[in-house]
């Protein structure tokens, strides 16, 4: 079992504690659903004006914790001032974009817009989670819910630039990597696809 050490969940004599997939599995296959103890205050929603400030300092802080074993720091630099609250407000006005909350804390986000202005190809942008949250499913729960907009639906493919930090995530999602490159471009980051076998690609 992988143990979570930051589980915050105060029922430590559960047989599943420290291991949140298997809780979460228990608790989906249960008859008697209800959510995980750690979820109870997380919820989603789509951005609002006035999250950019949150949204930006979720995404620089995960980019400077997270992703500091996969790139230089002139590399997390670059990137993080290209995510700064501004331009959040302008990427989240041009795509279908959510932020994920515990209580009132935005702790996670992420977004999907057409593919270069495609309706039938899709991209996901600026999928973050800080980093104490995770281990405990919410990027999962953002996939999810970018999986159930519209913009997803509606399109045969949906791709991903990956960070390297990420990419085995994205793989147990059912992403696969976009024309079998499993290097990352000259952008940094791995290129990962999802196409829906109940669509035909025009």
């Amino acid at each position: 079992m992988k143990n979570n050490l930051s589980c915050p969940c105060k029922k430590k004599s559960c047989p599943r504690h420290g291991d949140c997939e298997a809780c979460r599995k228990h608790h989906e296959e249960s008859k008697y659903k209800r959510p995980v103890y750690c979820d109870k205050n997380i919820s989603v929603r789509k951005f609002r004006k006035g999250d950019e400030s949150a949204v930006s300092d979720v995404i620089c802080t995960t980019l400077s914790v997270s992703n500091r074993k996969d790139y230089s720091p002139e590399f997390i630099e670059e990137n993080i001032k290209s995510h700064s609250p501004e331009i959040i407000a302008s990427r989240a006005a041009g795509s279908h974009f959510y932020v994920v909350l515990d209580g009132r804390k935005i702790i996670g986000c992420g977004g999907i817009t057409g593919y270069w202005g495609s309706d039938t190809e899709s991209y996901l942008v600026s999928v973050f989670v800080l980093p104490e949250y995770q281990g405990r499913g919410i990027g999962r729960r953002i996939i999810k819910t970018l999986e159930s907009d519209e913009y997803f639906l509606r399109a045969w493919r949906t791709e991903v630039g990956s960070s390297l930090t990420a990419v085995s995530f994205y793989l147990k999602m059912g992403y696969n990597y976009k024309n079998g490159l499993t290097t990352p471009d000259e952008y940094g980051v791995v290129r990962l696809e999802k196409i829906r076998n109940d669509h035909f690609s025009p």
